[in-house]
């Protein structure tokens, strides 16, 4: 019993370091992309000139690094949310108990920040360049904060359609990977030129601490788990939607072991 205990905690925990080390992967991948296509005096930057072909790159780049890292032990592990909207939706429709949401979102955005911080000893003031800006999004200047905010919610909440709409049909699973880095990459194509097309706390977090300008801070946070949140309760309440695999067993309640001084 004790070591079947042990050997859940010890699932826990591998899947929390999980979620950490693919954001901070995720992050350093990031900086990367930006330094290349923002840097100063950048081969990237200089082949491709144009805001789309950057845009493009984003995409393309972005989706990529999520499904493979999905598709990686890291995220066979943990499920590869890299993402607190995710993992929230997830906890709401039941998919994931509640102790590991509350970690997956604390691991998340600790490995963005650690992800951050290695991309900046990595290219060291490059990283810091206003241009790079450490891979921070930012929506254009005639956009108003209620858009970018209402953007990034049904971005999210379509990320998830589409992810559960997958994950709940086992015939399809093989293709969850593959699905989610391609509607990343169109989600970045349709709204980035105008949001910034986040829809992941943990992918602003991080870098929005490094550059200190927290201006859009709070929307990039909040907007996702509003819509991750919106649409876990609604599809909870759908009547015919299939279940959702279980990433995780809910964590033990072990009983405390009788010993001579508690006996007495």
């Amino acid at each position: 019993m004790r070591t079947q205990s042990r050997r859940s905690r010890g699932r826990h925990w591998r899947a929390w370091l999980s979620e950490f080390a693919a954001t901070a992967i995720l992050l350093m991948v990031m900086v990367t992309l930006f330094r290349g296509l923002f840097g100063t005096g950048s081969v990237l930057a200089r082949a491709i000139p144009s805001q789309e072909g950057r845009l493009v790159a984003d995409a393309v780049v972005s989706g990529s690094t999520v499904a493979l890292l999905i598709v990686s032990p890291l995220g066979r592990r943990s499920g590869g949310h890299m993402n607190p909207a995710v993992s929230l939706a997830f906890w709401l429709m039941g998919a994931l108990p509640g102790r590991d949401a509350v970690a997956y979102a604390a691991s998340q955005l600790a490995g963005s920040i650690a992800g951050v911080a290695v991309g900046r000893l990595v290219w060291g003031e490059q990283a810091a360049h206003r241009a790079v800006g450490f891979a921070t999004v930012r929506a254009a200047e005639h956009i108003p904060w209620t858009a970018v905010f209402a953007s990034e919610a049904a971005a999210t909440a379509l990320m998830l359609a589409a992810v559960t709409f997958v994950a709940a049909r086992p015939r399809l699973a093989f293709w969850l990977p593959t699905v989610v880095g391609v509607v990343i990459a169109a989600l970045i194509l349709l709204a980035g030129r105008w949001t910034g097309a986040s829809f992941n706390p943990a992918r602003q977090f991080g870098p929005e601490l490094f550059s200190h300008d927290w201006t859009w801070l709070s929307v990039y946070l909040i907007a996702p788990l509003v819509g991750g949140g919106l649409f876990g309760l609604v599809r909870r309440r759908l009547p015919h939607a299939p279940p959702l695999p279980g990433l995780l067993p809910p964590a033990p309640r072990v009983a405390p072991a009788v010993t001579g001084s508690a006996a007495r």
